[in-house]
């Protein structure tokens, strides 16, 4: 048994829900067994919201959508030219020991997103992650609003020209909760993804493209600190690395007899091979 995240859109501040799910899971490295825990993920929170649509943000999703919206594929402008948000993201990481600090990582930016990540790492190894810089602007990491730096960063590419036929796939085909099965980070690309689809059906997805306009939108100032108490409204915050949930934990109903039936019905097509084309939607057209 595993516990997982669904994010859930909002259009109300802070623009997502996080909602934890029961599921049988499936052990492995074969794409098959990932997509297995993917389906047991969604069908388990599919019968307690019915009414929500959801997508897989990884190379492992079943759509090829979920492929085109992850991190290590989505396209982000900077001053210095075009890389991925990953490797924005990473290469604008300042990390410190208390002793020691560094980062940014600047001579990574263009490096392709598991190798940027995976230099990082190393130049990182047993050191606190806590400010970004990047293209002249400064982030930080407040407890209200922990990946408030990748969210920007992933907002911001959703908008940018590079990223305007996946933006218009994701906002056409109405999904409305988003899940990442590969991450444990506090910064994740499904989140993002259900923050830009609260923020866009809020009207608000424009204010994120400024930085002053950005961090008020978010309650933050420019030092990192709340802008009040009203920062914290309906905030999940972690207490000692465990979620303070809004809504209550979605038992396993939909157990991995379960998910086998349903793979075999629906996904019998599919291969283990990470193929371009080795997607639900792309096998049936």
């Amino acid at each position: 048994m595993a516990e997982k995240s669904v994010f859930v859109s909002r259009t109300e501040y802070p623009f997502f829900e996080e909602i934890h799910v029961n599921i049988d899971w499936f052990g492995g490295f074969a794409l098959s067994q990932k997509r297995k825990c993917q389906i047991g993920l969604h069908q388990n929170f599919l019968r307690a919201y019915p009414e929500e649509r959801v997508l897989e943000i990884s190379s492992s999703s079943l759509f090829s959508l979920g492929s085109r919206l992850s991190a290590m594929n989505l396209r982000k402008r900077t001053r210095k030219g075009l890389t991925t948000v990953e490797s924005a993201f990473q290469s604008s990481r300042i990390y410190s020991d208390g002793v020691r600090t560094v980062g940014p990582f600047e001579e990574y930016l263009f490096l392709p997103g598991r190798k940027c990540k995976k230099l990082v790492k190393e130049k990182s190894l047993g050191m606190h992650s806590y400010m970004y810089e990047f293209d002249g602007m400064t982030f930080f990491a407040p407890e209200w609003h922990i990946s408030q730096f990748y969210d920007f960063l992933y907002l911001n590419a959703l908008l940018e020209p590079e990223n305007e036929e996946v933006k218009g796939q994701l906002l056409k085909e109405d999904y409305t909760a988003f899940t990442d099965l590969a991450t444990r980070s506090l910064n994740c690309q499904a989140r993002s993804a259900a923050i830009f689809v609260g923020l866009t059906k809020a009207g608000l997805v424009s204010e994120v493209k400024d930085y002053d306009s950005y961090l008020k939108l978010f309650r933050t100032k420019a030092d990192g600190k709340a802008d009040g108490p009203h920062a914290y409204e309906h905030v999940q915050l972690l207490r000692k690395d465990k979620v303070k949930l809004l809504s209550p934990i979605v038992r396993c109903s939909f157990h991995k007899e379960d998910v086998e039936s349903y793979y075999a019905e629906h996904c019998s097509m599919l291969n283990n091979s990470k193929d371009e084309d080795n997607y639900l939607d792309r096998k049936r057209g």
